[in-house]
């Protein structure tokens, strides 16, 4: 089966948690809240308030189509779809709002004095 480029790099990071899918759902929430907190806090005062709010809610949703599509996770495995959305959702929030905060007060003063 030929897989997309997408799926083939998500397998390969993520691939090594195959025989958990708790756990790699969970490191695949992480990652994205990483991503996201670089590009809110990078991308300055242009996502500040709402607009980084729903770009970081986005990503979250991207996370659950990675999950589900490219990784190929039954959610069942998880518990149910609601299982999925809902588990390492606080782990998610709170990495992605404190790396945010924290770029945003150590990057955003050295690009705008």
């Amino acid at each position: 089966m030929d897989l997309d480029p997408f799926a083939r790099f998500f397998n390969r990071v993520f691939g090594r948690w195959d025989d958990s899918p708790n756990d790699q759902q969970y490191y695949v929430k992480i990652f994205f809240a990483i991503i996201s907190a670089l590009i809110c806090g990078i991308g300055g005062p242009f996502f500040a308030g709402t607009r980084g709010l729903m770009f970081g809610l986005l990503v979250y949703v991207l996370s659950l189509f990675v999950i589900r599509f490219l990784l190929e996770i039954d959610p069942q495995k998880l518990g149910g779809m609601q299982k999925m959305v809902t588990n390492s959702l606080p782990s998610y929030l709170l990495l992605w709002v404190v790396l945010w905060a924290l770029i945003w007060n150590f990057w955003i003063p050295v690009l705008y004095p």
